[in-house]
């Protein structure tokens, strides 16, 4: 069977159609990818890689973001331009694999506007001790509007944790008991 190749659209128009596959889901793009050069070039503009939905990729295989994961290179590319749900997913994973302190580094390129980050280092700055830090963190999402005796943000850190359990940490190094502040 021959190799499947792109038809010759302009650009901009594949462009748009792979941007708007991307923001359903970035499994989608595989079929783009392995189109030819063409297809596997613009999959991977910048433009695209910031604006893809990776969380389809972490909820239905999160080792797969890993290491030695099959999404790993691309998953990587999204951190790297800034995707915010990439960089998220990543400092999560770091956090549970290379120590929490990785994860924040990861996840203080998303702070304070992206409320899921935020909450997530103030909360590992809490496991860490450092009270200070944590105080600042969460003044700041405090003052983007986020209450934080609200029921949406504990079924946020709830979210949190199970996110963190997702991601497998080695050694049965869990979260669960340092996450529970009520």
């Amino acid at each position: 069977m021959a190799n499947p190749q792109l038809p010759n659209l302009l650009a901009e128009i594949m462009s748009k159609i792979i941007e708007l596959v991307g923001e359903e889901s970035a499994l989608y793009l595989g079929a783009f990818m392995r189109a030819g050069i063409r297809g596997y070039e613009l999959v991977h503009e910048p433009s695209i890689l910031k604006r893809c939905n990776v969380t389809h990729m972490v909820n239905e295989s999160p080792c797969q973001i890993g290491n030695s994961g099959n999404f790993r290179n691309f998953f990587l590319k999204c951190v790297n331009v800034g995707n915010i749900d990439a960089v998220y997913y990543e400092g999560l994973h770091l956090s549970t694999t290379l120590g929490v302190e990785e994860g924040i580094n990861v996840l203080e390129r998303n702070v304070p506007t992206h409320v899921l980050s935020t909450l997530a280092v103030g909360i590992f700055y809490v496991c860490l001790g450092k009270e200070m830090e944590a105080i600042t963190v969460f003044q700041q999402l405090a003052a983007n509007g986020v209450d934080l005796k609200s029921e949406a943000i504990f079924e946020i850190g709830d979210e949190l944790e199970t996110r963190l359990l997702s991601f497998h940490a080695p050694f049965l190094n869990t979260y669960c008991r340092t996450l529970k502040f009520r």
